[in-house]
């Protein structure tokens, strides 16, 4: 019998995919494509033990394959067939996608995995309209690094400082399943809130050149160890608006210090954060002057807007804001 169709395109996020006859994952973030594959197999696997796994590349499909392989099992078990490449497919898999595709066995879970494009586009809205589809975007800003971290920790039940949770997408840069290994690894391997002295524990190495180490040497007046960290920062995957970002929030915690000239006792609780970021933000501000401070907010805001957009090379916008910076943090 032939599984009931969906009348329009219904997105699943692939943390929420399970076992159905259609399966279709597009774009390029391999990450995802491997995790759907992993996660339907377990699901099945858990469920029918015997389930047959084919693996196949949609790119060497042979004309009349899938009608074989999607056929009754003598005994009855379960079939998975992962059907890769489908950004490569050849006209026979189009060709009998598309028939599949009106009538698919209800024992058989088809997952197709296309690596984006518009190859094979009829078939690609069949699926999508009839089956379960999800997205695999790319990672492409700082944005979605840290919304896909604070999703990992979600998943995982677990908390975890705004500190900590940047410091630990700008240790290990873009790649999913490296953030994804890294939120596994401080899930399993500790109880509680994670801590930015946590992450620093384990990937110290990795944090020592983030954007708010550079935001911390410039606003210290530390020009040539903020250019250098800058530079490796910049080589290693931090992207410039996390740069302008970072020096953003530290310029407004030094200014809020020296406009309410507040004791240090009662900085930490003024500013919500734990008493040794306080100690680090007052040190700070012992480099600064009202006037020079809200100069260097407008530096740092005009850099920010130039790292989104504005300026043809964000990478020079950041590093003139480094050095204006810190020249202002050592004219007092």
């Amino acid at each position: 019998m032939a599984a009931p169709r969906r009348t329009k395109t219904s997105e699943t996020s692939w943390r929420n995919v399970t076992v159905s006859p259609l399966i279709f994952v597009q774009g390029g973030e391999e990450y995802i494509h491997t995790a759907v594959t992993e996660s339907v197999k377990s699901q099945l696997k858990k469920d029918e033990p015997d389930t047959e796994i084919h693996q196949l590349s949609a790119a060497e499909y042979q004309a009349g394959e899938l009608q074989v392989l999607a056929s009754p099992s003598l005994f009855g078990e379960k079939k998975l067939l992962v059907f890769a490449h489908m950004h490569k497919m050849t006209d026979a898999f189009l060709t009998d996608g598309l028939v599949y595709v009106q009538d698919p066995n209800p024992d058989v879970t088809f997952l197709g995995l296309h690596g984006g494009g518009t190859r094979g586009k009829r078939l690609l809205d069949a699926l999508k309209k009839s089956g379960q589809f999800i997205e695999a975007k790319p990672i492409k800003s700082d944005r979605d690094r840290i919304e896909f971290l604070q999703a990992e920790f979600r998943s995982a039940r677990r908390k975890i400082d705004a500190e900590a949770l940047r410091s630990l997408a700008d240790a290990i840069g873009q790649d999913l399943g490296e953030l994804a290994a890294a939120a596994n690894q401080l899930t399993a391997d500790t109880d509680g809130t994670i801590t930015v002295e946590i992450v620093e524990k384990y990937y110290g190495g990795r944090v020592q050149a983030t954007a708010f180490r550079v935001a911390d040497a410039a606003l210290d007046g530390q020009l040539g160890s903020a250019i250098a960290l800058l530079r490796h920062a910049l080589a290693t995957g931090v992207q410039p608006v996390a740069i302008s970002a970072s020096f953003a929030l530290k310029a407004r915690q030094v200014a809020r210090i020296i406009d309410a000239k507040m004791p240090p006792g009662q900085v930490a609780s003024a500013l919500g954060m734990a008493p040794w970021q306080a100690q680090r933000v007052t040190a700070t501000a012992r480099h600064w002057t009202p006037v020079n401070i809200a100069g260097a907010i407008e530096l740092i805001a005009r850099a920010d807007a130039e790292a989104k957009g504005l300026a043809r090379d964000a990478d020079f916008a950041v590093e003139r804001m480094v050095t204006k910076v810190a020249g202002l943090a050592k004219r007092r």
